[in-house]
């Protein structure tokens, strides 16, 4: 019965350490040169670590993308691009799809 308590008690645990509820404090700065170009979006169903990893990851892998983080407090993600690689069309196209791919997306 004591293992059964202290499993329940470790898988509490370890979910509310992952749960889409918590939030913690932004701390990351946005680094842009000056032929680079900053493009400020609204995810507004963002709201995990996860979710920052799907969009942030997602818009690492892009060609021409040289920064991208995901303030879960604002629900903004900031990218840093160099505007000969990519296009605005494409970063928005991109954040579009990997929002899709959110674990907090509403349905």
């Amino acid at each position: 019965m004591r293992n059964l308590i202290l499993f329940i008690m470790a898988v509490i645990a370890l979910t509310a350490s992952t749960s889409c509820s918590r939030i913690d404090k932004e701390n990351r700065i946005v680094l842009k040169s000056d032929t680079d170009s900053l493009l400020v979006v609204h995810i507004p169903d963002a709201a995990c670590r996860k979710c920052q990893k799907v969009i942030e990851g997602g818009l690492q892998n892009k060609s021409g993308v040289k920064q991208s983080i995901l303030n879960l407090t604002t629900k903004e993600v900031s990218i840093v691009y160099d505007p000969q690689l990519i296009s605005l069309e494409m970063l928005n196209a991109t954040v579009n799809e990997l929002s899709y791919q959110m674990p907090c997306k509403k349905m």
